[in-house]
């Protein structure tokens, strides 16, 4: 089983360069691991531990780990600065990177804002080639283990007001343009460009409770375009239940996408309390609706989350509820 996955993981990568960022459950609760324009938005500071845990009980399937730390800055608290690190590991594959985001939000009325922020990184991709099992011993892709570090950048954009927000970022702004025969191997350094489209709504239904429907399109121009559709309800300004469907569809044709790519589709209930004050814990679980339903037990997503300085007196927005 192992080593079909990992085959599968090459095949992805190299055929259809598809879904090569991390997917998330909970990005809803920090849109900075999509978005650098989020840095600063919830004009406190805030510091996040995510462990994901996709297809448990695959062998080889893909395990994330995140670490996001984000503040404002400045008496008008339009600087918004943070730092996220990631690790993924799939197969063969480790993917670790380090991004600074700079984000500038500008007031656009009396109580909305528009952010633009940008990312600036590194990414390390490593390929375990010792544990691969190939046909050519001679394939010189699996000779040794490879490294490569590589320069990135994200860019984003990001609107806000106390009922709606939505944003646009894009993702492998630098890795995209490398010239990789130079540098390292296609087969794991080779990012393609990610764009995400998000948008999301906040309703009273009383003093007590509020939804927020929201949506994630995901799309990186060679792949099934990837569609969340969320809706959640939050208690008491203190616990968000929520769940989430999932979907990737081909909203339009695409040469290089092989219509047999494993589908994705899942279905997702979601779970973020307030433990204590300034203290948050967020639990997901993924349900496959693919053929992979009958070969793991789902997929786990854990966050802890940390306010630092509690809630801010001229913070545009609650934060938690966007």
């Amino acid at each position: 089983m192992r080593i079909y996955f990992a085959l599968l993981t090459i095949l992805f990568t190299v055929q259809a360069y598809a879904q090569q960022d991390p997917q998330y459950s909970q990005y809803m609760f920090n849109t900075l691991v999509v978005n650098p324009a989020y840095a600063g938005y919830r004009e406190t500071t805030n510091i996040t531990l995510l462990h994901r845990d996709q297809w448990s009980g695959f062998d080889g399937a893909p395990k994330t780990q995140s670490f996001i730390a984000d503040a404002a800055f400045g008496d008008d608290k339009k600087v918004g600065l943070g730092l996220s690190v990631m690790n993924d590991k799939a197969g063969l594959q480790r993917r670790t990177t380090a991004h600074f985001n700079y984000a500038y939000r500008i007031p656009v009325g009396e109580e909305a804002r528009l952010a633009l922020g940008i990312s600036l990184g590194v990414e390390q991709f490593s390929l375990n080639a010792g544990n691969a099992s190939v046909e050519d011993a001679s394939d010189p892709n699996f000779l040794e283990n490879q490294t490569n570090f590589v320069p990135d950048a994200r860019f984003g954009v990001h609107y806000s007001n106390p009922k709606f927000y939505a944003g646009l970022s894009v993702t492998n702004l630098i890795s995209k343009s490398i010239n990789y025969q130079q540098v390292g191997r296609n087969i794991i350094a080779n990012q393609g460009r990610h764009f995400f489209l998000t948008a999301g709504y906040l309703f009273d239904l009383s003093p007590d409770l509020k939804v927020k429907p929201s949506v994630m399109i995901r799309e990186d121009t060679m792949g099934p375009t990837n569609i969340d559709l969320n809706s959640f309800l939050l208690i008491k300004e203190s616990v968000w239940i929520g769940a989430s469907y999932r979907s990737g569809v081909n909203l339009w044709k695409k040469t290089s996408w092989n219509s047999g790519t494993l589908a994705q589709n899942s279905v997702v209930g979601l779970l973020e309390a307030f433990v204590v004050k300034n203290v948050r814990v967020g639990y997901s679980y993924d349900y496959s609706l693919s053929q992979l339903v009958d070969y793991t037990n789902g997929t786990h997503e854990i966050s802890i989350g940390l306010i630092l300085n509690g809630r801010q007196k001229n913070a545009v927005l609650t934060p938690r509820y966007f």
